[in-house]
């Protein structure tokens, strides 16, 4: 083997062991926050057919991660950091199997410039420590596009056979995967009728295979999806959407400085960016980044490669079909809704790329690349490698640091998504009181005594005509949520015993003395507000149930203590029967 081939794989092995590094670094203080502990909480079921009974009866997400995580938890156990190596692993898996389709398809260049941009991608490492499946979605898009390239240069069975595979695990690991499987057929179809290429039917057939093992689960999701939109409130009342959405997605694609993983902002500000970096860290962290790779992906356009054309399509095709489909209010669209076409993107930018003669300025991009990322990632408070506060594990620290003493006597309600908080305190009786489900599902049993509503009122088919606005300006909670207290925890309560409630995301309680101005200014049962007074609409019926659980222990129990732990968005109040 001659130096340059020594080099060249020294070089790849530093790249990838850079990238499984990056990936890992303080993984031991990594916690996992309501939507992980979500998906821990449907993989740690009994067995397969547990988890697709949990999640074939109320869920909108796909079950193939679900199942993964469950094998993995078997074998390595639940703690925080082995089931984080999961998505670790499938982060690290998309920066090589990225390197071997850009080297395949396109050239070996290109797989070097794919590895180095994944490597250092501050969207990708950010995704590695979150136990969810958008980690897993790159790798699977890439591999996707791989054997959809083959078959339509070449048509051979077994590729076509690996293709319906990948899309099939795609629409099962995604709960919206079936529109970026759907527009390949659709782009791939129009290219082989083009060409005049031969294999049309079998093409037709590895696809049809495909989208009717999708059926099953497209009727489910769509009776899910029509319950979901006639609760109370709608999940469409918490993600906001508009069009400055795509200037996001450029910069958390292609930057390491990282923009809404949360939420879409009301708008994108460019002139904020740079007021908020300064002028040199902008030029450094964003306009250098996107400059190069708007430039990869411009160079990549004039080869006029039909592989990186078909590749383009599909991924312009994709994000204007979910912004159109956002925008008409059919599905949500956040930034991780799209990552499985990140590393679809930095393929044809890595493709564009490679078309730089020169390699010495090759080699000084990637190294700038490369040494701004790091130094960003190390010095940046946002920086991808710092660990998010979880809700669940602060409120267990907070009790613990105390040394409350909690016994198998006492119940601990969180409203939001509270029922998770087993992961990180095992102790006591956790009450299943779901707010999120009461807000937004229109079957759960507890709506109507909450918000007094009966049932020719249950059955008025347009929501926003519930009679709301006389419940959001009671001073008093309702007598059956009181009743529901009383008899479900409150009368099964012994003399010593504890009621630990929990208020979380505190951003969304409004405080006392401006509830009242809320709720006179906005008539929450109006069935024309606007995106900005759905959302108030919510944080008022999310302050108001809260303040209602608050009264009624109050009310019932004694106050005993009071732990204030706002700076981690959370507040635990202990009341003890007397």
């Amino acid at each position: 083997m001659d130096k340059k081939k020594i080099l060249y794989f020294c070089l790849l092995g530093m790249i990838f062991i850079a990238a499984f590094v990056l990936r890992i670094y303080n993984i031991e203080y990594s916690r996992l926050w309501i939507d992980e502990l979500y998906c821990f909480d449907i993989a740690n079921k009994s067995g397969v057919a547990e988890i697709l009974k949990t999640v074939l009866s109320s869920d909108l997400h796909a079950p193939v991660f679900f199942i993964i995580l469950h094998y993995w938890i078997k074998i390595f156990s639940a703690s925080d950091k082995m089931m984080l190596m999961l998505t670790v692993l499938a982060s690290w898996g998309s920066v090589i199997a990225g390197y071997f389709a850009g080297a395949k398809l396109f050239n070996k260049k290109t797989g070097v410039i794919f590895s180095i941009l994944m490597a250092f991608s501050a969207i990708e490492i950010f995704y590695a420590q979150e136990l969810k499946f958008y980690a897993l979605l790159p790798l699977l898009s890439v591999i996707s596009f791989y054997f959809f390239s083959k078959i339509t240069d070449e048509f051979r069975q077994k590729d076509a056979m690996l293709l319906a595979l990948i899309n099939f695990l795609i629409i099962y690991t995604f709960n919206i995967g079936i529109v970026f499987v759907a527009l390949q057929f659709v782009i791939g179809l129009i290219f082989l009728l083009y060409k005049n290429k031969q294999p049309i039917k079998s093409y037709l057939l590895s696809f049809i295979s495909v989208f009717l093992l999708y059926v099953p689960y497209f009727v489910f999701q769509i009776n899910v999806y029509l319950a979901a939109k006639s609760g109370v409130c709608s999940v469409f009342d918490m993600f906001h959407f508009d069009f400055c959405f795509i200037f996001t997605v450029l910069q958390d694609f292609f930057t390491p400085v990282l923009k809404n993983l949360g939420n879409n902002g009301y708008y994108y500000d460019i002139f904020s960016e740079i007021k908020n970096l300064g002028i040199f860290k902008f030029a450094a962290y964003i306009a250098f980044f996107l400059c190069l790779n708007l430039y990869g992906l411009y160079k990549s356009i004039m080869t006029k490669n039909y592989k990186n054309l078909l590749l383009l399509v599909w991924i312009v095709s994709s994000i204007i079909v979910l912004m159109l489909m956002a925008y008409m209010q059919i599905i949500p669209l956040v930034l991780r809704y799209i990552l499985i076409l990140h590393s679809l993107a930095v393929l044809s930018v890595s493709f564009g790329l490679s078309q730089i003669k020169n390699d010495k300025v090759l080699y000084v991009l990637m190294f700038f690349v490369a040494a701004i990322s790091l130094y960003n990632f190390c010095t940046d408070k946002s920086s991808p490698l710092q660990k998010a506060s979880s809700y669940h594990y602060d409120s267990a620290y907070i009790l613990k640091s105390q040394n409350e003493t909690i016994t198998q006597n006492d119940y601990i309600l969180m409203p939001y998504m509270g029922r998770f908080l087993y992961k990180y305190l095992p102790e006591g009786r956790h009450v299943d009181f779901r707010l999120e489900e009461i807000l937004c599902s229109s079957d759960y049993p507890l709506i109507k005594q909450t918000f007094g509503l009966n049932d020719e009122q249950m059955r008025v088919e347009n929501k926003r005509e519930l009679p709301l606005q006389n419940y959001a300006m009671s001073e008093q909670p309702p007598e059956s949520l009181e009743k529901y207290f009383i008899e479900n925890y409150i009368s099964k309560m012994k003399k010593g015993d504890k009621f630990i409630f929990i208020e979380s995301y505190l951003g969304y309680i409004i405080p006392d003395d401006s509830y009242p101005v809320w709720v006179s200014m906005l008539n929450i049962d109006n069935t024309n507000l606007n995106e900005k007074e759905r959302r108030f609409r919510y944080c008022i019926l999310y302050t108001k149930v809260f303040n209602d659980i608050f009264k009624i222990l109050s009310k019932h129990l004694m106050p005993a203590k009071m732990y204030d732990g706002s700076k981690m968005d959370t507040k635990i109040f202990i009341f003890q029967k007397v």
